[in-house]
């Protein structure tokens, strides 16, 4: 579990542009799609770099446990555009950069890199260079590269945006057996209403704030929707069904 306990954080604090967190509180679980959404400049990303420790709170505590309830953490995060994250020029360099800064045994290392690879066909491919991936295999790569260090929680920041609609789906089936088949908790950050689609658990942001932070069921039933976000068309009939009834 996440819990973020009156957690607040700011940039630029002596200007008057500056970005304020204000006291935010609510928790993620393992088990279901989190998703993170809000307009633009509304705090998303300052929020998921907090979990993945690429900023520390100015005020309030961000808490960690594993399943037994013990404070453990480690944390990836899968940015936007996936040319910004890949630093190998091969899929097996690729893998293992993040393994090898961590000055594991070569035994070790060559093990996780297959088993991550494995994980999306990538087992036979080690020596392809990452110029000749498209663009879905790249995001592929960078998710396998993420997973290769075994952390308890992935972010993902607008992961679809760059995907035509096969890559798209290839992606949700991955995150889909990512929920259900293992240990790891999943935050994807996204407004697109095909990816709110899929969410099961939803965080809504504004102006530094969460106003919503419960099941997609109970976001369904919203009177109103936050500034900004567009209900799924599916939920949408749904909806309109509902009312006449």
């Amino acid at each position: 579990m996440i819990l973020f306990d009156r957690v607040s954080f700011c940039y630029n604090a002596n200007q008057e542009t500056s970005f304020y967190l204000k006291e935010v509180s609510f928790s993620l679980n393992k088990g279901v799609i989190n998703g993170l959404i809000g307009i633009n400049g509304c705090g998303k990303s300052t929020i998921a770099r907090l979990i993945v420790g690429l900023l520390k709170p100015t005020e309030g505590n961000i808490n960690f446990k594993n399943d037994e309830g013990t404070p453990y953490y480690f944390s990836g995060m899968i940015f936007q555009n996936p040319d910004n994250q890949i630093v190998g020029t091969t899929i097996g360099d690729d893998i293992a950069f993040g393994l090898e800064n961590l000055n594991l045994p070569t035994e070790n290392i060559e093990q996780l890199v297959v088993k991550a690879a494995s994980l999306f066909g990538f087992e036979n491919m080690l020596d392809m260079e990452v110029s000749k991936l498209s663009g879905g295999q790249k995001q592929m790569l960078c998710i396998a590269s993420v997973l290769a260090l075994e952390p308890n929680w992935i972010v993902f920041d607008e992961p679809t945006s760059h995907l035509d609609p096969w890559a798209r789906i290839e992606f949700w089936n991955i995150i889909n057996f990512l929920v259900t088949q293992s240990n790891i908790g999943i935050i994807v950050i996204s407004q697109l209403p095909e990816d709110i689609n899929r969410f099961q658990h939803i965080t809504v942001m504004d102006k530094g704030s969460i106003c919503f932070n419960d099941s997609s069921e109970k976001f369904k039933m919203l009177n109103e929707l936050p500034k900004g976000i567009d209900f799924p068309e599916g939920w949408k009939l749904e909806r309109l069904l509902t009312k006449n009834k």
